[in-house]
């Protein structure tokens, strides 16, 4: 499971769209070149539905809803 510091690469305390499309795209790539199935990708939660605030950014306490199967976009 990733965690909220792999996702906030710039460590400012929150993921922007672009950190969490980039966090997502790069652990599939590191997934897909270890052999790993590559089911549930159309189901995958987007930006916009982990962001539950709408403010732009995901805080750890969102990231962390996602992760464990409660945010929105599960």
């Amino acid at each position: 499971m990733p965690t909220f510091a792999e996702f906030d690469t710039d460590g400012d305390g929150a993921i922007s769209e672009q950190e969490y499309v980039d966090g997502r795209n790069r652990r599939i790539a590191e997934r897909a070149a270890a052999g790993y199935p590559m089911r549930g990708l159309s189901q995958a939660a987007d930006f916009n539905a982990v962001d539950s605030d709408g403010n732009g950014f995901l805080s750890p306490e969102e990231f962390a809803a996602q992760q464990a199967g409660h945010g929105p976009g599960r």
